[in-house]
């Protein structure tokens, strides 16, 4: 009776969310489990073992069920990269008596880092933002998703995914003999009706767990299904977590349909004037839609012309910052250029008193000035808050990979030519970091707002 009830639960977990006619069968989990190396699907089951059952309980469980060696456990652990090894956490390593996982080795010199050293002034708050935010481990699942699907859109057979015809069913597979036809016909679309409803039926229950557990074995999966699901996480993406994915086309606001969108980089766009589509009528009527692309924003415009007569429609102005956000639910400030720089200044510093005295990002520089003992460490004196924030995420990245204090400072040391970091300093930055970035207080940053 143990035995069975055992066996009936890790047979669930292996199976969990699993269609029915594709689950792994008793034979067949100890079967791969009794492999030193596994084939795509077998390394599944590892995987799925190594992620959700580590405890020495599960592991008995293992050996009882299925007959799993430990010497053959180990060896299936080794063949996992060691992002994925600090993914399981470290039961494996401790219990396999292997050596401490680490992450590999980033310089301080990194570009992912010096790129935020040279974060410009005005862009530091939502660049910063975006910053943490794909370090969230809930963005990060999502951002990997959201590279899969893009991935799969690429490949065309998904494209030619589509209920068949009677007519091209039988030229697909091959099919002449009309009385074979209407035999396996309606076989063929009841087949195709119910993988489509059992699709739609996980879809619906958990989107992220469908492209997780089951995509892979879709074989009737449509590129507009593959459509939804890109749609479900992109507005995650951008109305949870406040961050556009590279390769979403984002509208123009408040511009019309014709002046099209833009496609997220996160990266600075060249500077240039293009015209976005020049309508010309014989009788004197058109319209003209320009982009001019600045170092620090993109203007668009829209431009009415009637019996040579110019008038602009539509004037808008985009940041053309590094990294975006989503920040679009700001208040619309008009501001007159035509008027001198220090009362347009004066404006903008009356309004921003009344609407939001203190921001969240100068409150996180107070909390990253704990870190600093600057008595001994005058060198750090006037340092930019760009090498500070980039020193920090550093820190961040570099604790999560398992490296020690001592490797830190040395590495920061160095890159800044400075000795004496002290181990305040660390722990502060790791815990103000590790604060925003678990905790999502980076969207504080970008709304303005206490979550």
């Amino acid at each position: 009776m143990k035995e069975q009830t055992t066996t009936d639960k890790m047979l669930k977990i292996f199976n969990r969310n699993i269609p029915v006619k594709e689950q792994y069968t008793f034979n067949e989990i100890k079967m791969a489990f009794s492999k030193t190396v596994g084939n795509k699907r077998e390394k599944f089951l590892y995987k799925r073992f190594f992620k959700e059952c580590s405890t020495e309980e599960f592991l008995e469980e293992l050996k009882y069920v299925f007959g799993v060696k430990i010497q053959r456990l180990k060896q299936q652990y080794e063949t996992f990269s060691n992002d994925d090894k600090i993914e399981f956490g470290s039961f494996w390593s401790t219990r396999f008596r292997l050596p401490k996982v680490k992450g590999m080795f980033i310089s301080r010199c990194d570009e992912k880092y010096t790129e935020i050293d040279s974060f410009e002034k005005y862009e530091l708050t939502p660049c910063i933002a975006y910053e943490m935010a794909i370090r969230n481990n809930k963005v990060k699942k999502l951002l990997s998703r959201y590279e899969k699907i893009s991935t799969m859109l690429k490949d065309d057979k998904y494209f030619f995914k589509m209920h068949m015809s009677k007519k091209l069913f039988a030229f697909a597979y091959g099919y002449e003999d009309e009385k074979e036809i209407d035999e396996e016909y309606p076989k063929y679309e009841k087949l195709y009706e119910q993988k489509q409803a059992n699709y739609e039926k996980l879809i619906k229950e958990d989107y992220k767990k469908f492209i997780d557990d089951y995509i892979d074995m879709c074989t009737e999966l449509e590129s507009t299904t593959l459509m939804d699901l890109q749609t479900m996480i992109e507005d995650e993406l951008i109305n949870d977590y406040l961050i556009y994915p590279e390769g979403y086309h984002r509208k123009f606001p408040c511009a019309e349909k014709a002046m099209g969108g833009e496609t997220i980089t996160n990266s600075h766009k060249e500077e240039c004037v293009r015209v976005l589509n020049d309508e010309n009528a014989e009788d004197g009527i058109g319209m003209r839609y320009e982009q001019i692309t600045y170092k620090e924003f993109i203007k668009y415009q829209s431009i009415f012309v009637l019996n040579n007569e110019y008038k602009i429609d539509i004037n808008n102005i985009i940041p053309n910052f590094k990294r975006q956000v989503n920040d679009q639910n700001q208040p619309i400030l008009p501001i007159n250029f035509s008027l001198p720089l220090d009362e347009i200044v004066e404006y903008i510093t009356k309004v921003k008193e009344h609407i939001n005295p203190k921001t969240p990002f100068e409150l996180l520089g107070k909390e990253l000035e704990k870190g600093d003992d600057l008595t001994c460490l005058p060198v750090m004196k006037g340092e930019s808050p760009q090498k500070k924030l980039s020193d920090m995420l550093y820190v961040y990245d570099m604790k999560k990979k398992g490296y020690f204090d001592k490797e830190i400072i040395n590495e920061v040391d160095g890159y800044h030519e400075k000795t004496a970091y002290l181990r305040n300093y660390i722990n502060t930055y790791y815990d103000v970091a590790k604060e925003y970035i678990e905790n999502e207080k980076y969207k504080e940053l970008i709304t303005g707002k206490s979550e």
